[in-house]
């Protein structure tokens, strides 16, 4: 899957930055033309404007699920999630945006030089800086840093810990506080504990714990309204599940055969044991990376519903099967040019009505179920792989 067999990795450096110079150059220059031709495309960030509604409302004690909290978008993270966003609405709009994208960028930095030293790639500042702007002209962060979403931080959250020290002491706290933040990540506490790895998985859940009982002390009747009144389950709060904006297995499910949630519940049971199974493969013969960016991207083919900005776990992916390809292995570029055709952001509708202040981009925007049938194309080439190497 990585080719990491084949040992070519200064030729591949070399041939990275040779072609990615270039191609990162082009793709700072197409952001500049799309911010110069629709300002709104990136200046807006309604949804960072959510969170810092969200978080005033925990500062002026008003209900947080009651109704939209900026024109008619709801609220749809959990109270812990408000208490920290509380900050933001003490910042200037203006400035919270600015810091707020420069945030998301500098993340995204992180997350794709975590990516490399654990591919044992000794990351430079210019290979890591190529990779991070390319990694911008995916739809997923594309959309992530144009509407000002949160995906990246449990992002780089999840791989900072996993990929971390592995004697460290706080392992599982970045697992907890992203799964806090946004429930999906508790995929990882299984795939701790399914790999032996118990005191991480229970600082985890501790951690878990904490959060949302910190938003208990803060607000404690949205906290209640969201965890006993079943808000944290309501999928069709945030949009119609059989909506064409829903690309999780529920959203492909309620389009073919009407919203069922025990069908629902039996299908994302089957595909998460595959990949949780699969995880575990890649992890014992320390292929870390692909083990928890398979668990990364089922976190969203799993979700209740899922936007397309939820599946920057293709950042990662791209990363190791690049890596792959660099060294040699075929089967790594092959798949690698797939995911990376059926993420790029290419325009597919210009901004006016029906569309947006945004541009529609990527064939996500075409084809509803295209990043669940990459995610099971990668699950398909990461078995064969791994089928060659454990017994």
């Amino acid at each position: 899957m990585t080719g990491t067999d084949v040992a070519r990795p200064a030729v591949g450096r070399r041939a990275v930055l040779s072609v990615g110079m270039p191609v990162a150059a082009a793709i700072v220059l197409a952001q500049v033309v799309v911010v110069a031709l629709w300002p709104d495309a990136h200046l807006l960030l309604i949804d960072l404007e959510v969170y810092r509604a969200g978080g005033e409302r925990v500062l002026g004690g008003a209900p947080l699920y009651a109704a939209g909290v900026v024109a008619d978008l709801p609220f749809v993270y959990p109270p812990f999630a408000a208490v920290l966003f509380a900050p933001l609405a003490l910042l200037p709009l203006g400035l919270l945006k600015a810091l707020w994208t420069a945030a998301g960028i500098g993340l995204l930095g992180y997350v794709v030089h975590r990516c490399l030293r654990a591919l044992g790639v000794a990351p430079s500042i210019v290979l890591t800086s190529v990779l991070t702007v390319a990694a911008t002209a995916l739809d997923p962060v594309r959309t992530t840093l144009y509407l000002g979403q949160i995906n990246i931080v449990p992002l780089a959250l999840v791989v900072g810990d996993v990929l971390g020290r592995r004697e460290s002491r706080w392992r599982g706290v970045g697992v907890g506080l992203a799964a806090a933040i946004k429930l999906t990540p508790l995929v990882f506490v299984a795939y701790l504990v399914v790999t032996r790895r118990l005191r991480a998985a229970a600082v985890a859940v501790a951690t878990f714990a904490a959060a949302a009982a910190l938003g208990f002390l803060v607000a404690p009747a949205d906290s209640a309204t969201f965890w006993l009144d079943g808000t944290f389950a309501a999928a069709d709060r945030i949009s119609d599940v059989a909506g064409s904006s829903n690309h999780s297995l529920n959203g492909l499910l309620a389009r073919l055969i009407g919203e069922t949630k025990a069908g629902w519940l039996v299908g994302a049971g089957v595909l998460g044991l595959v990949t949780i199974a699969l995880a575990v493969r890649a992890h014992r013969v320390g292929q870390e990376l692909l083990a928890v960016t398979l668990c990364g991207l089922a976190s969203a083919a799993l979700a209740p519903f899922a936007w397309s900005h939820h599946w920057v776990w293709f950042v990662p992916l791209l990363v190791l099967l690049g890596h792959g390809a660099a060294a040699g292995a075929r089967g790594a570029g092959l798949l690698g040019a797939g995911v990376l055709a059926g993420t790029v952001a290419v325009i597919t509708a210009l901004p006016g009505p029906g569309v947006g202040p945004l541009p529609q981009t990527g064939l996500i925007s075409l084809y509803p179920d295209v990043y669940l049938l990459l995610f099971v194309a990668v699950l398909v080439g990461s078995g064969r792989w791994l089928r060659r190497r454990v017994p």
